[in-house]
C-alpha cells in the first residue's frame, strides 16, 4: 500500500487539478503558491489540506515513479491473500529482503524519515558509528546478502537482490500498490527463514526479571548463557576490566568444551552495551531512579522523530457510565491508547467496553494510522495533527498483543516493527504506564462517576448513583482533552525548549517536514487489510457467520455446495451489516450485505449487541438457536433489552433517564468551589465547563 509522500519546500502538488509550489512549512500549516498565476502566498493547515480527495503530489514523486491516471492504477488490491500460505510467506520474505534497499534509496533522496527508520530497524546493517553516507548500495547489498544464510542452504546472493528490487520498481511504477506483485513465486519452493543476530540480554546484577539492555552479536547459542552470566557478574564489580571478564569467560568456555571466545569479540559485545548503565550502576541508584531510561530500558531512549516509536497499552478507567437510552449502569470502559514516544503526543485511541482483544488493538491501531478529523466530529479548537505509519509498535507480552493476528497487522500490513517488552518488567513500558495514571488525576477524577480504584465499596456505590456520562459523551471529552489540553500542556519528559507535545512535533516537523502518512482516499482500503480474515462456504442461501446470512448478486458466483469453506470473508465486529469476500481472480474484496436481517436494520449493530437480542428472544420463545430474527422480532429484541435495563436501574438511574430523555443538559463535572488566585480554574476544568455550556445551548 502506498504512503502519501511529505510535502517539502518546492515540493509541487495539485489541489482542485490547479498545480502548486511549497514556499514554507511553518507547522502547522503550509505555505504555497502558483508559478502561472498571481504567484500570491496562500496558507493551509497541512490536515485540512491532505484531507482534501483533490490532493496530489508532490509531482518529482509522481514523475520518479511514472504514475498514470489510469483508473486500473486506482484500484487496491489484495493479492497477498490470494495466496497459499507457503507461496505467501515467500513473498513477504522476498519483499523483507529488499525493505532495506528501498529505505536506503529514500534516505538517499533525502528523506529523513526513511533515514531514521533505517537506523533503527535495519542497525544490524551498520558497523560501529557507521552511517548511511559511509557505504554503498553495493556495500548494502553485500551485507543483506550475508544475512540471507539459512542452515544448509544457499544464501540469496546480491544479483538476486537487485532481481527483487528492479523487479518491483518496475511493478510499482507501471502501477501504484503493485510492486510486491512481481515478487511472487512462480513455483512452490521451501521457504527461507532469515537469520538475524543473536540477542545476548544485559542483566540487572542483582535482579535477573529486570532488562537493563540487549546487545546482538553473531555467535553460537551455546554460549548466550554463559555471556548472559559473565557479563552480570562483570557488571557487580567496582573495578571492570575487560581482561577479566575475557578469563572468566575462558574458564566457564572450558568447563562446557567450548572454543574460548577471543579477546577482541568480548571487547566488542562490551563496548556495545549501553554506557548510561555503568553510570548509574556505579552511583548505586538503579532501584531509585525509576524515570531513569536505563532502569526501566523504555523506547524514549530510542526515538528519534515523531512516528519512530509508539507505545501501546490498556487500562480499564475508573469512571461509572450510563446506557444512553435507559441511564443504565454499564460499568466502567477499557482504553485502548497508543503515545508517539517523541512528541508524547496520542497516536491513536479505543474506547469501548470491549475487553482487551486483537480486534480492539486493531481499531486502535487504525484510528492512529488516518486522519481524526476532530474538528469536524467532536468541534476541538485545534487540529489531531499526528498519523500515519510507525516504524516501531512497543508492547507487552499479553496474549491481546502476541499473537499472529496482531503480528500480522503491524509488519506485513503496516510494515512496522512489532517489539514487546520483557517479561515480568513492568517498568518497561513506564511512558504509557505514566499516561494513565495523568488521565486518572488529571481528567477523570473532575468528571461525576469517577472513583479511586483503591476507594472501599460504599464509595463505588456512590460512584454509580452519580453517574451521568455515556460512552459518546467520555469519547468526546477526551478526544477534546487529548487535542485541546494535553497536547499543548508542558510535559516533563519533553526538552525544556519544547516542551509540550504539539510545540515538540512542529519543531520536528520545521525541520524534517510532515511524516508519511496515508491518502484520504485509501483509509478504507487499509481497514480492509487489518480486519480479521476466516474461510467460510457460500451455499445457496448464502454464506452464515454469527447467525446472520449475507448474499449478494454480484457474490452468487462463488455458490459451491460440494466444496467447505471455499471463500475468504473479512469482517468487523462493530457493524454486522456487511462483510468482505475476497474475490481471487481480480484480487479485491467485495462488500456483500446481510440479507437476513436486512442491512439496513442492523447497520451499526455490533455482533455483542446482535447476539445480546438473539439471547433474549430465544429465551421468551420467539425463536430458536438455529432462526434468524427477522425486522420485526430485531426490534421487539431491542424492546425487551430495554425493559430489562430499566427494571434494573435505580432511583438515581430514573431521574438520570427523564432527564436524558427529555433533553435536559447533564452537567458533567462534580461542583466545583470559583476560582481564585489560590485556586485558579485547571484547563480541564474550563474544557468541561465549555461542553457543558454547549450541551445547555443544544437542549434549548
Amino acid at each position: 500500500m502506498k504512503l502519501q509522500n511529505p510535502l517539502a519546500i518546492d515540493d509541487a502538488f495539485y489541489l482542485n487539478g490547479v498545480k502548486f509550489f511549497v514556499h514554507d512549512i511553518v507547522a502547522p500549516n503550509i505555505y504555497y503558491y502558483r508559478e502561472d498565476g498571481d504567484k500570491k502566498i496562500r496558507e493551509m493547515n497541512y490536515v485540512t489540506l491532505i484531507s482534501d480527495l483533490t490532493f496530489k503530489g508532490p509531482e518529482k514523486v509522481m514523475q520518479q515513479s511514472g504514475k498514470k491516471e489510469a483508473s486500473d492504477e486506482k484500484k487496491v488490491t489484495y493479492m497477498l491473500d490470494t495466496l497459499v500460505p507457503e507461496r505467501r510467506d515467500k513473498t513477504v520474505q522476498r519483499l523483507n529482503f529488499i525493505k532495506p534497499l528501498l529505505l536506503y534509496d529514500k534516505a538517499k533522496q533525502g528523506d529523513m524519515y526513511a533515514l531514521i527508520s533505517f537506523n533503527e530497524i535495519y542497525k544490524d546493517l551498520l558497523e560501529k558509528n557507521e552511517t548511511i553516507a559511509d557505504f554503498t548500495k553495493n556495500d548494502l547489498l553485500e551485507r543483506i546478502s550475508e544475512k540471507s544464510k539459512v542452515a544448509g542452504g544457499k544464501k540469496i546472493s546480491p544479483r538476486q537482490l537487485q532481481r527483487y528490487l528492479k523487479a518491483y520498481y518496475e511493478s510499482e511504477n507501471n502501477r501504484e500498490n503493485f510492486g510486491v506483485e512481481r515478487l511472487i513465486s512462480k513455483a512452490h519452493y521451501n521457504a527461507h527463514t532469515r537469520v538475524d543476530e543473536k540477542a545476548i540480554q544485559i542483566l540487572h546484577p542483582k535482579k535477573e526479571e529486570i532488562v537493563l539492555d540487549t546487545i546482538y552479536c553473531r555467535i553460537e547459542d551455546e554460549y548466550i548463557p554463559l555471556l548472559e552470566q559473565a557479563i552480570k557478574r562483570f557488571l557487580m564489580k567496582k573495578r571492570r576490566k575487560i581482561s577479566h571478564l575475557h578469563s572468566d569467560l575462558e574458564i566457564h568456555c572450558s568447563a562446557k568444551k567450548l572454543q574460548p571466545l577471543l579477546y577482541d569479540t568480548v571487547y566488542k559485545m562490551v563496548q556495545r552495551i549501553n554506557k548510561q548503565i555503568y553510570d548509574r550502576l556505579s552511583k548505586g541508584i538503579m532501584e531509585a531512579a525509576y524515570h531513569d531510561p536505563v532502569t526501566q530500558r523504555i523506547s524514549g531512549y530510542f526515538a528519534m522523530s515523531p512516528l519512530n516509536v509508539i507505545e501501546i497499552d490498556h487500562a480499564v478507567l475508573p469512571i461509572k457510565l450510563i446506557d444512553e437510552t435507559t441511564g443504565a449502569d454499564l460499568g466502567e470502559p477499557w482504553l485502548t491508547l497508543a503515545i508517539d514516544v517523541f512528541t508524547r503526543m496520542i497516536w491513536g485511541f479505543d474506547l469501548s467496553f470491549q475487553k482487551p482483544s486483537g480486534h480492539k488493538v486493531m481499531c486502535a491501531l487504525y484510528n492512529g494510522i488516518c486522519l481524526k478529523r476532530a474538528k469536524e466530529k467532536y468541534g476541538t479548537l485545534n487540529d489531531w495533527a499526528m498519523h500515519g505509519i510507525p516504524t516501531v509498535i512497543y508492547m507487552d507480552n499479553g496474549p491481546e498483543f502476541n499473537n499472529a493476528y496482531v503480528k500480522s497487522m503491524i509488519e506485513d500490513v503496516l510494515h512496522a516493527e512489532a517489539r514487546y517488552r520483557p517479561i515480568a518488567s513492568p517498568r518497561y513500558g513506564g511512558i504509557i504506564e505514566r499516561y494513565f495514571r495523568t488521565i486518572n488525576d488529571e481528567f477523570l477524577d473532575q468528571l461525576l462517576g469517577y472513583y479511586n480504584k483503591s476507594c472501599s465499596a460504599e464509595e463505588r456505590q456512590a460512584a454509580k448513583k452519580e453517574a451521568m456520562l455515556t460512552l459518546g459523551d467520555l469519547t468526546e471529552l477526551l478526544v477534546r482533552y487529548f487535542v485541546d489540553v494535553y497536547h499543548f500542556d508542558t510535559h516533563k519528559g519533553l526538552p525544556l525548549d519544547q516542551d509540550t507535545p504539539a510545540m515538540r512535533f512542529h519543531y520536528a516537523v520545521n525541520v524534517m517536514g510532515y511524516p508519511p502518512s496515508i491518502p484520504a482516499n485509501q483509509e478504507e482500503s487499509y481497514l480492509i487489510k487489518l480486519l480479521p480474515a476466516e474461510m467460510k462456504s457460500y451455499g445457496k442461501d448464502g454464506i452464515r457467520e454469527d447467525n446472520v446470512r449475507y448474499a449478494s448478486p454480484e457474490t452468487s458466483r462463488f455458490v459451491n455446495t460440494r466444496v467447505k469453506k471455499n471463500v475468504k470473508i473479512k469482517y468487523d465486529v462493530r457493524d454486522i451489516s456487511k462483510i468482505y469476500l475476497l474475490d481471487p481472480t481480480a484480487q479485491t474484496y467485495i462488500e456483500v450485505p446481510s440479507i437476513s436481517p436486512p442491512a439496513e436494520e442492523v447497520k451499526g449493530m455490533s455482533r455483542e449487541l446482535y447476539r445480546a437480542i438473539r439471547k433474549i428472544l430465544i429465551e421468551k420463545g420467539k425463536i430458536n438457536k438455529q432462526q434468524i430474527p427477522g425486522t420485526a422480532l430485531i426490534i421487539e429484541g431491542k424492546k425487551l433489552i430495554k425493559e430489562r435495563f430499566e427494571a434494573m436501574v435505580n432511583k438515581n438511574a430514573s431521574m438520570r433517564k427523564h432527564i436524558l430523555n427529555k433533553g435536559g443538559a447533564l452537567s458533567v463535572s462534580l461542583p466545583a468551589t470559583e476560582p481564585s488566585k489560590s485556586n485558579p480554574r485547571s484547563k480541564t476544568q474550563s474544557l468541561i465547563e465549555k461542553y457543558n455550556s454547549q450541551r445547555n445551548n443544544v437542549a434549548t
